[in-house]
Parts: structure tokens; C-alpha cells; sequence
């Protein structure tokens, strides 16, 4: 590829396996020359991403929990240390309650669909 990512540094969050909408943007970043670092919600998603991370040379594979603001601060201070910054961010956070995600969407709980909310639209705006 001809590098039009060469020197650039980015954060690639919402890896869930290799079948993941950010995985493949993830692929296509690192041949375009990105330098990529990812994070990880919880030790089941650490044990798929890391791999993968590696499969790219990333060096920085860091756990996130956007649930937690602090958790999230923690995560940008890590790449900070390590950076001094980031060039870009690629968010592909998505999550609800698999249980809910039976039956009729009007069925779903408020409490589901709040949380929801939170991990896949309002991490974003934190982030």
C-alpha cells in the first residue's frame, strides 16, 4: 500500500474477534502504515484481542471499561505516557444485553436500554 497512514498513531477500540467491523478497519489502517494501539472490555475480550494486536505489531493493547470514566481516563493517560497523543481514534463500540435482543425491541428494558446507550453512543462523546 502507499502509506497515506505512514507516522500516524491511532486507538482502535471495539475489537471483538476477527470478524469485527473493527478489526477489518484495524487491518486496513496497519497496511496503509498506521501505528496502532487497541483496548479491551473485561479478560474474555483481552484473550481475543491481544492476538490480533499482535498480528499488526501493535504494541499498546490496554483495557477499557467505558462504563467507568475512570477507567477511560486511565486509558487515555496510558497512551499519553506512551504517545504524547493520538492522531486518530477509531470507535466501533456497540453492546446490549444479548438476552434482551430476543423478541420485540418494544419489550426491551429500560434499564438494558440505557446501559446500551451508554457503552455504544455516550463513550463516544467521553472518549
Amino acid at each position: 500500500m502507499d502509506g497515506l497512514m505512514k507516522g500516524k498513531r491511532g486507538l482502535v477500540m471495539g475489537v471483538a474477534n476477527d470478524h469485527s467491523i473493527a478489526w477489518g478497519i484495524a487491518r486496513k489502517l496497519s497496511e496503509h502504515g498506521a501505528e496502532l494501539a487497541f483496548t479491551y472490555q473485561g479478560d474474555a475480550f483481552g484473550r481475543r484481542v491481544k492476538p490480533l494486536a499482535d498480528k499488526l505489531g501493535a504494541s499498546l493493547v490496554v483495557p477499557c471499561d467505558v462504563e467507568d470514566s475512570a477507567s477511560v481516563a486511565a486509558t487515555f493517560e496510558t497512551l499519553g505516557n506512551e504517545w504524547g497523543g493520538l492522531d486518530f481514534i477509531v470507535h466501533a463500540i456497540g453492546f446490549s444485553d444479548k438476552n434482551e435482543l430476543k423478541g420485540l425491541y418494544a419489550d426491551t428494558s429500560r434499564d438494558n436500554f440505557v446501559r446500551t446507550m451508554v457503552i455504544s453512543c455516550y463513550s463516544f462523546t467521553e472518549v
